[in-house]
């Protein structure tokens, strides 16, 4: 009788240390799927008499001051968002909370950590047309 309880001890430490180890390893594959570290990006938003746009760019990495045009950016980037109005008449801004109230030639900046994923609607507060509304997507 001892053999066969030695045995249903042994199966159940083995039970024991194989459910630990599979529940070790899948939080160390979630480690590596976290957010990278932050990369500084600026997004530039400008007003002309036609539209708002928007257009992203990053520096390159090895320190060469290179810049890249970008489609999108991901979710730990640290933002610099530039507001510009190149139109001949005042316009108002706003995006992720901030507005802005912009005369002709005018520029307005504010930085912000990108922590979530999504769209996130901006528009002219002055303009209602489509053209001076849109969603910034964050990856």
């Amino acid at each position: 009788m001892a053999p066969l309880l030695k045995a249903r001890r042994l199966a159940a430490l083995a039970g024991v240390a194989l459910a630990l180890a599979l529940l070790c390893s899948s939080a160390s594959f979630a480690a590596t799927r976290t957010t990278a570290p932050s990369q500084n990006v600026s997004v530039y938003f400008v007003f002309t008499d036609q539209k708002l746009a928007y257009e992203i760019l990053r520096a390159t990495t090895g320190g060469t001051g290179e810049v890249m045009l970008e489609k999108y950016v991901m979710r730990g980037d640290f933002a610099t968002f530039i507001v510009i109005n190149r139109s001949k008449k005042p316009q108002g801004f706003a995006f992720l909370g901030k507005t802005f109230a912009l005369k002709p030639g005018q520029k307005a900046h504010f930085s912000k950590p990108l922590l979530v994923r999504g769209s996130f609607p901006y528009r002219s507060t002055t303009d209602s047309s489509k053209a001076f509304r849109g969603v910034f997507p964050v990856y």
